[in-house]
């Protein structure tokens, strides 16, 4: 999971914009450094990491899910009332990673550094 931060916030900065005070800006700032964290973020997920939606379905679309649903993959909402199967309708189709190529952490490094600090030396 660190790794993942670290690469978020090396890309895209990730981790300053989510800490990042957003009172003192007005939407259309917010907008144009959003397209940017996106883009960059964006390309790093998909440089090292493969997602695929858990529901092939579209969201919107009617299923049915069967008894024996792994409710790690599937959480059902609504009314649930006794056993399965249930009909219901996507709502979101959830996410799934499928490959992860992480380059390894050098041995000296902390495992728990997502940033390190940064000084310029003058």
């Amino acid at each position: 999971m660190v790794q993942t931060l670290a690469l978020l916030q090396k890309k895209g900065r990730l981790i300053d914009f989510l800490r990042e005070d957003l009172s003192g800006y007005d939407d259309s700032q917010i907008g144009r450094a959003v397209r940017d964290i996106h883009k960059e973020c964006r390309a790093a997920l998909d440089s090292h990491i493969s997602i695929e939606p858990v529901m092939k379905e579209a969201e919107g679309e009617q299923v049915t899910i069967s008894a024996g649903f792994d409710p790690s993959a599937i959480r059902l909402t609504g009314t649930v009332i006794g056993a399965p199967p249930f009909k219901g309708i996507i709502r979101h189709s959830g996410w799934r990673i499928t490959r992860t190529s992480m380059p390894p952490l050098p041995k000296s490094q902390d495992p728990g550094i997502v940033e390190p600090a940064e000084v310029e030396v003058q």
